[in-house]
């Protein structure tokens, strides 16, 4: 219980801080102040994989394993980070990056609840009781907190870099040159970050093994609930 929590955590850090970069990264670094292009091509670039994961996440998932499979996703997820991080002011660089990241991260949006459900099951053979109740109590806490904590994060940056409000010139709001150093706090909020959660998710996915003895224990649950 307490590795998928840190999971859930350390997932929703760096999904938090990278949303909230987002249009910094696409105003200042990549592109250029509403340019209308550049936030658009990558949401598209986003939203095409979660298309294909409907019909490819769950075969897959039955055939290598939820855990598995969402390891293996998480390695390609910081890698797609890397990548981005690497080129972060090429558009072409950055899009292929943007796709092999959510590629990776497929199989985290589509299997996280089936096995945070089976820690649950976990949890009741073992302590012969459902906790579901608190357990998403406090999954919807982290949800929560997470992106007021996320937020002060990347506010703290950008205020420490020196980050620039776009100015008002005869009624036309115009972006200011932001330094170096503002555009490596974003670039480090939307493609960096996620290099170091991903592979902290990796690791902390090799410890969880509730899937390898979960048959037997759903099986031992419903045997005390036919014997009572």
């Amino acid at each position: 219980m307490l590795l998928i929590y840190a999971y859930f955590l350390v997932y929703i850090l760096g999904t938090s801080v990278k949303n909230l970069s987002l249009v910094y990264y696409c105003n200042y670094v990549l592109g250029s102040y509403n340019d209308g292009v550049t936030q658009t091509l990558i949401s598209v670039i986003g939203g095409v994989p979660m298309g294909i994961g409907i019909f490819a996440v769950w075969p897959l998932a039955k055939k290598f394993g939820k855990r598995n499979l969402t390891l293996a996703g998480f390695l390609l997820y910081a890698l797609g980070s890397a990548v981005c991080w690497m080129f972060p002011t090429h558009m072409v660089w950055v899009l292929a990056g943007q796709f092999i990241k959510n590629i990776g991260g497929l199989p985290c949006s589509y299997v996280f609840m089936a096995m945070f459900a089976d820690v649950l099951d976990h949890m009741e053979w073992k302590s012969r009781f459902r906790c579901d109740g608190i357990a998403m109590s406090i999954y919807n806490i982290i949800s929560v907190a997470m992106v007021g904590v996320c937020t002060g994060i990347f506010n703290g940056l950008l205020a420490k870099t020196g980050n620039m409000a776009p100015e008002i010139v005869n009624g036309v709001t115009v972006a200011v040159e932001q330094t170096a150093a503002v555009k490596s706090a974003i670039t480090f909020g939307f493609v960096g970050l996620e290099v170091f959660t991903g592979v902290i998710l990796v690791i902390l996915l090799l410890f969880l093994n509730v899937e390898k003895v979960i048959d037997k224990e759903q099986a031992e649950i419903r045997t005390r609930r036919e014997g009572k």
